[in-house]
């Protein structure tokens, strides 16, 4: 795991962002780097949680073709929920419990939905039940899978919101978007550059997103969601997907991390795009 932040850390973090027990925004600023960069070292650097993930789905009879150098790691899957309910609960408090963060009223709908999904996950138990196994007749399983599938949607909300003002503020582009072919990982860090703080925040955040979707962690999630999607489920299987809803919401949460860091705020986006919306007219 991260050498020099550990589990233990993020724990003690959660209970003071639950209690708000910090001085300055500043200093819950740093408690939200920390996070960023446990998870980055923890899920996103390394494939130990990932590999054994993906074990955990072989008992679902869901069998993920992704390659990895076996680690000799043992985490048991109690150890796997430890991780991952930890990380979830920081990113939650990162993102909710001060109305400063991710403040941004062109991605409100994905906090949105993002708080929404937060909440299912306390009140139905099959959202955070990782041992029992569904059948594809039963609520449980349906729960998990329309969780996980609005979840995933967050990406092309991301994908065609930065497309769109793009478009449509930089480049005078009065199109539908909504007809285009984009991807997350290709096009949204483009397409949202003009929004950045600077030529170093962008860096910071296109370095963030490449270290998540080039990790084993984001091609098991595309490929469980390619899955769900496409594939056939199996009526003599049962199936568990908690732990992926888990890391797809924690994968999300950092993102969303990211781009309260390196954006510019409400406020400078506001007038960033009424001041490219004169240009337009002044034409």
């Amino acid at each position: 795991m991260a050498d020099k932040i550990t589990l233990k850390d993020i724990v003690e973090i959660n209970k003071i962002l639950t209690k708000k027990s910090y001085n300055s925004l500043k200093e819950f600023n740093t408690y939200l780097d920390v996070i960023g960069e446990y998870i980055d070292d923890t899920f996103f650097k390394q494939n130990i949680i990932a590999e054994k993930l993906i074990k955990h789905q072989e008992l679902s009879s869901r069998f993920i073709d992704l390659q990895f150098e076996e680690s000799s790691l043992n985490l048991s899957y109690k150890n796997l929920h430890d991780y991952l309910s930890n990380c979830k609960r920081a990113i939650e408090k990162a993102l909710y419990s001060d109305s400063s963060i991710f403040n941004f009223s062109i991605f409100v709908e994905i906090k949105s939905i993002v708080r929404y999904i937060l909440e299912k996950t306390y009140e139905i138990e099959s959202l955070t039940d990782y041992e029992t196994l569904y059948g594809i007749n039963t609520i449980e399983f349906h729960q998990q899978n329309e969780t996980f599938k609005y979840l995933y949607s967050v990406f092309d909300k991301f994908t065609y919101i930065a497309r769109h003002l793009n478009e449509r503020f930089l480049k005078h582009n009065k199109i539908d978007v909504s007809e285009l072919s984009l991807k997350f990982f290709k096009d949204f860090p483009n397409d949202i550059s003009f929004l950045a703080q600077n030529v170093a925040s962008y860096q910071v955040l296109v370095t963030t997103i490449e270290t998540i979707t080039y990790s084993k962690a984001w091609h098991f999630v595309r490929k469980l969601r390619n899955i769900l999607e496409h594939d056939f489920a199996d009526p003599s299987e049962k199936y568990n997907i908690t732990f992926l809803i888990e890391l797809l919401f924690i994968i999300i949460g950092r993102i969303m991390l990211v781009l309260n860091k390196t954006l510019m705020s409400e406020s400078d986006i506001r007038k960033t795009l009424e001041d490219l919306q004169k240009q337009e007219r002044d034409e």
